[in-house]
């Protein structure tokens, strides 16, 4: 699968602080995605409802959040960052 980044998911990784291990678990879930291998269950991956209902998040750490959909050739990677970054209002 080809991983296609959103204007906002590279806004977003400019804007996230993260530590080395967790950019090594998000390298971890994106290579799985890439692989279109099952995530971890660490990563507590799962479809979306409501707005997002097209979509699927992954915890990359704690609230350190991946949103991404996936298509027939690609995953769209479309938001990085904590629950209230992502899901204001």
């Amino acid at each position: 699968m080809i991983l296609r980044k959103t204007k906002a998911f590279k806004r977003d990784e400019q804007k996230v602080t993260i530590s080395d291990k967790h950019f090594t678990k998000l390298i971890e879930a994106l290579y799985c995605l890439a692989q279109a291998k099952p995530l971890a269950l660490e990563f507590k991956d799962h479809a979306l409802t409501g707005e997002w209902a097209d979509f699927r998040e992954c915890h990359i750490s704690g609230d350190l959040l991946l949103i991404y959909q996936v298509g027939e050739i690609s995953i769209k990677l479309v938001r990085l960052g904590s629950h209230n970054q992502l899901f204001k209002g």
